[in-house]
């Protein structure tokens, strides 16, 4: 289910700009000094679709799941690629077969629900056989086919996944199809948060979903309000310094003052409206500031439709190539607004990539681009480009038409709203030869973020390489270090030999907190860590 970002949702989460290399951001006092209790005042500036961990799509409802679930792994608090190495959460020990098909894993005693009953393998036994029922209609369907006996699970055909055994009280085993090496990161998704034995199988938690980790809900006004407290059997090591947090929906304009008054601790969204204010008044990441600036993973590109003639076959690879050395990255990037992840020509983000110098980030290059243009074998005279009719939409698509046009390419625009455009660039046969794309992944992995984007059914996901396919298919067998490496390498083979896309830029997170608040964590995958923040 990797996200697809909206420039609307991106522009008020995220935020996009010029050349800002910004650290995660840390927390203002250390941990030592953390102060234990008060209440954290969040606001959005529109509601969570869902508070149920196995229902949830919207980025802004990851950080009620991160603070409410004990995963069986999780992502550390900690900065840069070190935020993206997986650690053991209420997993104690895992033992893999041979054939690295099966799976054991060997839990924690110590885990409880707010209720005060216990973690166990039962739990998320459960919590699998919940996400497997097509009455629940969950996304982490997509995440379970590679188990044994899920899809009959999934089609209504057994009640229960055959492939998952609960061994013991505290031991769970999982049985594949085949190897999966990015198996175990696939678990830290929400989707796979344990549940009570009463939880219901077949419909939404609306309200009160079992809360394992250091908090729970204890009220769910939909629209209105939720209200998170904490877990007082909660005994694992993540911090969990406020009592209790308040999130309410305000507009952002609203919010930002609100902010600036100490009347809420920290807004979602709003800050592409005053980020320029923001930093002219309070700095970017000060020891015991208020505005933190951190890396997301998240990428900004313009995507090239394979089963368009333009770009379909090896002879026409020139023109991706031509197209990279074309775009005027900083100016793409002026176009989303002030304050930015950073340039690229590369899709991973920083922190599950590798260093490369591909094509040009301090400007368009057009004479190169020209030269590669015309090695292509039918050079177009003309493409179509899809854009959102936003602000940005139109800036974004403008610059392109530009740059295009000083190598002969004339660019016809045609703009939708963005829910037709994501419909319209998913549907095939639609003509459409370029269309730009944010994009970020369920978890930190090189092969979670790259091999969906390639997949059938995704934005110009036409890509025939043999040779792309074989990279792929040995990338995704691996596991630890060396997948991460096979991956990265894979992001800099395929923007060197046959590009699939124009990476524009890699988009950060940007907090403004209040006054009142003491520490501040961004996590790369979910933003600010709600168990990590303190008041002062």
């Amino acid at each position: 289910m990797t996200r697809r970002l909206p420039l609307s949702l991106v522009m008020l989460t995220v935020g996009v700009g010029l050349l800002v290399t910004a650290a995660s951001a840390r927390p203002v006092v250390s941990a030592t000094e953390a102060r234990k209790g008060g209440t954290l005042r969040w606001s959005t500036g529109a509601d969570v679709d869902h508070v149920d961990p196995a229902l949830l799509g919207a980025v802004r409802s990851f950080p009620i799941a991160l603070a409410t679930c004990a995963m069986l792994f999780h992502y550390p608090d900690a900065p840069g690629a070190a935020g993206t190495r997986l650690a053991k959460e209420v997993a104690d020990q895992t033992t893999v077969s041979k054939d690295r098909r099966t799976y054991t894993f060997d839990l924690k005693q110590t885990f409880r629900f707010h209720t005060g009953a216990p973690v166990t393998a039962q739990s998320f036994a459960d919590a699998f056989n919940r996400d497997a029922n097509p009455k629940l209609g969950s996304p982490a369907v997509a995440y379970l086919h590679e188990i044994v006996g899920a899809d009959a699970a999934i089609d209504g055909k057994a009640t229960s996944i055959s492939g998952i055994r609960v061994l013991g009280r505290y031991r769970l085993q999982i049985r594949l199809t085949r190897p999966v090496g990015d198996f175990t990161t696939r678990l830290t998704m929400p989707f796979f948060c344990p549940i009570l034995p009463t939880t219901p199988t077949d419909e939404e938690m609306v309200t009160d979903p079992p809360g394992s980790g250091p908090y729970y809900v204890a009220e769910r006004i939909v629209n209105q309000r939720i209200v998170l407290e904490r877990n007082p059997y909660y005994r694992g090591d993540r911090p969990a310094y406020v009592d209790q947090v308040v999130w309410t929906i305000n507009p952002p304009e609203a919010c930002v003052l609100a902010v600036e008054k100490d009347r809420i601790d920290y807004c979602y969204s709003g800050l592409y409206h005053t980020p320029r204010a923001l930093v002219e008044k309070y700095g970017i990441n000060r020891p015991g500031g208020q505005f933190f600036v951190s890396p997301a993973l998240t990428t900004w590109y313009l995507a090239f439709n394979h089963a368009r003639p333009a770009f379909r076959g090896p002879g026409q690879i020139p023109l991706e190539k031509a197209i990279n050395y074309a775009i005027d990255r900083p100016e793409l990037a002026r176009a989303f607004g002030y304050l930015a992840g950073k340039r690229t020509d590369q899709m991973l983000p920083p922190a599950l990539a590798r260093r490369a110098s591909i094509y040009p980030l301090g400007g368009a290059d057009p004479a190169t681009a020209r030269k590669w243009l015309a090695r292509a074998a039918r050079p177009p005279t003309e493409l179509v480009l899809y854009a959102d009719n936003s602000t940005q939409g139109v800036l974004l698509a403008q610059t392109i038409v530009f740059n295009l046009k000083q190598i002969g390419i004339d660019v016809h625009v045609k703009y939708f709203d963005i829910n037709t455009l994501g419909a319209k660039t998913t549907t095939p046969g639609e003509p459409w030869d370029l269309t730009i794309n944010g994009w970020t992944a369920d978890y930190p992995d090189g092969g979670g973020f790259i091999a969906p984007l390639l997949a059938a059914g995704q934005v110009g996901s036409n890509l025939d390489d043999p040779r792309v396919a074989r990279r792929m298919e040995a990338a995704s067998r691996l596991t630890g270090e060396a997948r991460r490496k096979a991956w990265a390498d894979l992001d800099v083979y395929l923007m060197r030999t046959n590009p699939p896309w124009a990476p524009i830029i890699h988009a950060n997170n940007r907090i403004f907190v209040s006054g009142s608040v003491g520490c501040v964590f961004s996590h790369l995958l979910f933003g600010l860590d709600i168990a990590a923040v303190c008041k002062k």
